[in-house]
């Protein structure tokens, strides 16, 4: 609950204010955006509200990543979240109130208040999920997809899930993960875990015929989207990034017929110069080798849905976004790494329908083959999408506001 610094008459009524219950109305919808990347995750159930008179839905952005240094120095904020959702049209409330002063969530009655980072560490106490959770239900669908075992503990972390009320999962594993840690508030109701799909393929599909201008230097090639992990940590699956990133240049100057865009995590370049893999000098070098050949290009948009759609295959190590490609049906390469992480169910049906290889010899007998037009996985790949994502009917978001109206 707010609190109020004096006894002042002022004071007193500003505080019966925020206690009050809010007239009878559309149900309120605050979406915590803080991380461009994730949007897509959410962006079709916040479409879906703006289209339902039922609803009331709000953008509130934070700027990314905020530390202790940034909070207890707020001079140098800055918000650009803000000002992206804004360039990209939409009506958002800029959390940044002044460089003093943040925006009061409370103030707004909210209903529902839908994060997709489970990391209070990265927002201003006030928006923590401890805190939201004492005057509206917290909502997540996570910016990252579960596909492994492993993904269930690093994102569904007990400290910010116990102040979930709904957990929008994607996949039954994580449903049931959920409800194994919290089992009696789930079978008293308090707690609820359904399982609604993947809202991201929502954008994806909706992104199929929007231009990109990510291959313009791309010409009449065959497109390859590479796409490394961020790190090499092995509880975190490992990184291929060191063992393909010279490959990859050599590759695109050898064979003119290609055009490479790499995509490395957004993380990728300050985690390697933070874990001294890399030093800020040579992480300079790499791009200026990458900007300098004409069929290959680094690629550091926000967004990713069309770029996916305009290309002809990915490499990719072990990544959320696999499963926002694979609906694509266009032919995906994996790479396997050493540290290997126990796939769910989910993972293990597409897998039958990706290329896994090993080494960079492989890679290019893959890469050979699909340019001789040979693609044997291709009838495997259209079956899965057909069984895991086939069932347009009710998409994830329309099952998402359907389960707040009840």
């Amino acid at each position: 609950m707010g609190t109020f610094v004096n006894n002042t008459k002022a004071g007193i009524k500003l505080f019966l204010q925020k206690c009050a219950k809010r007239a009878p109305g559309p149900v309120r919808v605050v979406f915590v955006c803080q991380y461009i990347p994730a949007w897509n995750k959410a962006k079709s159930v916040y479409d879906q509200m703006v289209a339902d008179p039922r609803f009331e839905p709000y953008l509130l952005c934070l700027p990314d990543r905020i530390t202790d240094m940034q909070l207890r120095d707020p001079e140098n904020l800055e918000n650009d979240i803000y000002e992206y959702y804004v360039n990209q049209g939409y009506p958002a409330i800029n959390a940044l109130v002044r460089k003093d002063q943040w925006y009061d969530l409370q103030a707004l009655q909210p209903d529902f208040v839908f994060y997709l980072r489970p990391y209070d560490f990265y927002m201003p106490a006030q928006y923590a999920s401890s805190v939201v959770s004492r005057y509206a239900k917290v909502c997540v669908i996570l910016y990252g997809i579960i596909i492994t075992q492993e993904d269930a503990d690093m994102l569904i972390l007990p400290q910010f899930f116990r102040n979930v009320a709904y957990y929008f999962a994607e996949i039954p594993y994580a449903a049931r993960f959920n409800r194994k840690l919290f089992p009696l508030s789930h079978l008293l109701g308090l707690r609820k875990s359904p399982c609604c799909g993947i809202p991201a393929m929502d954008s994806i599909l909706s992104a199929k015929d929007t231009p990109s201008d990510a291959w313009d230097f791309a010409g009449d090639r065959l497109r390859i989207l590479w796409t490394p992990r961020w790190t090499t940590d092995k509880a975190l699956g490992g990184s291929n990034f060191f063992t393909y990133k010279d490959w990859i240049l050599d590759y695109a100057k050898k064979n003119d017929n290609v055009a490479c865009l790499l995509r490395p995590h957004p993380l990728t370049f300050d985690n390697f110069i933070r874990t001294g893999e890399m030093t800020a000098a040579e992480v300079a070098d790499y791009k200026a080798q990458c900007a300098a050949i004409a069929n290959a290009d680094m690629d550091t948009r926000k967004e990713y849905g069309s770029t996916f759609w305009q290309s002809d295959v990915l490499i990719s190590d072990y990544s959320g976004i696999l499963p926002e490609y694979f609906i694509t049906g266009k032919p995906l390469i994996f790479c396997r790494s050493n540290f290997s992480l126990a796939p769910t169910d989910f993972m293990e049906q597409m897998m039958k329908g990706w290329y896994v290889v090993d080494n960079v010899t492989q890679l290019e007998e893959v890469l050979a083959m699909l340019q001789r037009g040979e693609d044997p996985l291709q009838p495997t790949r259209q079956a899965l999408i057909q069984k895991l994502f086939g069932d347009r009917s009710d998409t994830p978001a329309k099952k998402i506001v359907d389960i707040l109206l009840k």
